[in-house]
């Protein structure tokens, strides 16, 4: 009987660590489930939320620049009324949306962002109010560029922050103003290639001038730079 009992008790015992164990891995598994969808929701709003402050940004610059480029270049050139009236109503609306819109995007960047991507986004804000006071003095065209370019400069650092925030640890690196080769690939044909390339297809009419000027251009350009190694 004692052997029975026993043998019974360590089957009972058993079942209920047995029952145990289940409910507690899957418990273990439903958190974990859980913290993952919840990660992958965190990711999803860090992603919209970034996207959007970037994409704002990049029109704004875009916006203040369509306004900059009635500014005397070195100053000394006047300004014609037509022109004033549309840097006025240029600078106000850019104002508006500096206030209405960029404001509150960097609110949503500040609520789910690290402190490095929220400082930054700060600085962009704030630069983005700062290259417009040569406009409102109405300085000089050329005091204004390097401020707009050093913006430009600073949301691409921020994109870069963003993006490693995101997971992707790859930098873009992007210098402006462009190279002269932007934005093909040094090492793809080049337009020249292409067009003598045409001289090898049987009945092909003859190169135009134009074709011919810049294959000589291209020659030319070679030939210089021969010299001068």
């Amino acid at each position: 009987m004692l052997a029975v009992v026993v043998a019974g008790g360590i089957g009972v015992t058993g079942t209920i660590v047995g029952v145990v164990m289940t409910t507690w891995l899957g418990r273990s598994a439903e958190r974990r489930r859980l913290a993952a969808e919840d990660d992958r929701r965190w990711l999803a709003d860090r992603r919209r939320v970034y996207a959007a402050f970037l994409v704002l940004s990049q029109s704004m610059l875009r916006e203040i620049d369509g306004v900059a480029v009635f500014l005397p270049y070195r100053g000394d050139e006047k300004v014609a009324d037509e022109d004033e009236a549309f840097m006025a109503d240029g600078l106000m609306d850019y104002f508006g949306r500096w206030n209405d819109q960029i404001q509150p995007a960097l609110s949503d960047v500040q609520l789910v962002a690290g402190s490095g991507v929220a400082d930054l986004a700060d600085g962009v804000s704030g630069a983005l109010m700062e290259i417009t006071v040569v406009l409102e003095k109405r300085g000089p065209f050329v005091n204004y560029y390097p401020g707009w370019f050093r913006a430009q400069d600073l949301l691409g650092v921020l994109r870069n922050a963003m993006r490693a925030e995101l997971g992707l640890n790859d930098a873009i690196e992007t210098d402006y103003p462009r190279g002269a080769e932007w934005p093909w690939l040094q090492d793809r044909p080049s337009e020249e290639e292409y067009i003598r390339r045409q001289t090898e297809i049987p009945g092909r009419p003859p190169l135009t001038p134009s074709e011919k000027a810049c294959l000589a251009e291209s020659e030319d350009g070679k030939s210089a730079s021969s010299g001068a190694a």
